[in-house]
């Protein structure tokens, strides 16, 4: 009579390589190398200048916008101010003037000395300067100081967006980690919105293991996890499930055993607590302290 082993099922242990995020870091504007101040290798943090590109056109264009904004503002308090009395004065005597060269180009017209186009032309000139008397006695029209407003908030939009392109040639990382690479050279041109480095986000480690459709009502998100790394066996580093995939496959390319291969499998993504020991390619074993399948 035979007895039967009975099968013991035995804690959900699954390999994997650590890997981490990375972060292309550019700039908007582009323009050429003035200084790189980090090398592959370095360890940046949020805010950290990585490359500085040159600033002599958009400073130059800067300081024409603020002498452009100070013009608007003059002729906005121009504006809400009204003609000022010598003003009206002055247009005054100009009208005035005008008028007594219109009568008198009449009066030759008339004696038939003057030719026709001579007082056509007082005459346009006597309407003119009588019509910007009649302006400036009325004052600053609403609509003209609302346009002299608008005026200058266009003229500041215009400053802000050179100051934001000013900002975009201080490269900055936008995350902490280790520069993954960098080519740049002083005198080197970048293109807008081209990729200047590539920064490893190492506090951001997770480790993608592959589980088995019978194994898979084991592991939910926010599951609490752990990781062990070969470089330090007698260390459990602690984690969690962030996300379990929706759809199966078959070959996932980190299964080593063909028999594994033939089984459908969920990718399943665990994220490691930082930890500096840690390094993205460490080869890695998940427990999720859970008994599997019985064997």
């Amino acid at each position: 009579m035979y007895m039967r082993a009975k099968r013991v099922p035995k804690p959900l242990l699954l390999s994997g390589t650590l890997e981490a995020r990375t972060v292309n870091v550019g700039s908007l504007v582009g323009g050429r190398v003035t200084a790189v101040l980090i090398d592959e290798g370095f360890h940046v943090v949020p805010g950290q200048i990585l490359v500085r590109l040159e600033t002599d056109t958009i400073d130059r264009q800067i300081a024409e916008q603020r002498a452009v904004i100070e013009a608007a503002k003059a002729q906005l308090s121009k504006a809400l101010a009204g003609p000022r009395p010598e003003e009206i004065a002055k247009a005054a005597a100009v009208a005035a003037n005008d008028e007594r060269e219109r009568r008198r180009m009449a009066a030759l017209y008339r004696d038939g000395i003057v030719a026709k186009q001579l007082l056509d032309d007082a005459a346009t000139k006597a309407k003119t300067s009588a019509d910007d008397l009649r302006m400036l006695q009325k004052g600053t029209r609403k609509e003209d100081i609302a346009a002299a407003r608008a005026e200058v908030e266009q003229q500041q939009r215009r400053l802000d967006t050179l100051l934001k392109q000013r900002a975009e040639t201080d490269v900055k990382s936008t995350v902490g980690g280790v520069v993954q690479s960098m080519g740049l050279r002083p005198g080197d041109l970048v293109a807008p919105n081209q990729p200047v480095a590539e920064i490893l986000e190492s506090t951001q480690l997770w480790v993608r293991v592959y589980v088995p459709e019978t194994q898979l009502g084991l592991v939910y998100v926010n599951q609490p996890a752990r990781v062990r790394i070969d470089t330090f066996p007698n260390q459990w580093f602690p984690g969690h499930v962030a996300t379990v995939s929706s759809q199966g496959e078959y070959t996932p390319r980190n299964v080593q055993t063909r028999a594994q291969r033939a089984e459908q499998v969920f990718g399943v993504k665990v994220l490691v607590d930082p930890n500096p020991k840690l390094k993205a390619g460490m080869a890695a074993e998940v427990d999720f302290g859970v008994k599997g399948r019985a064997e």
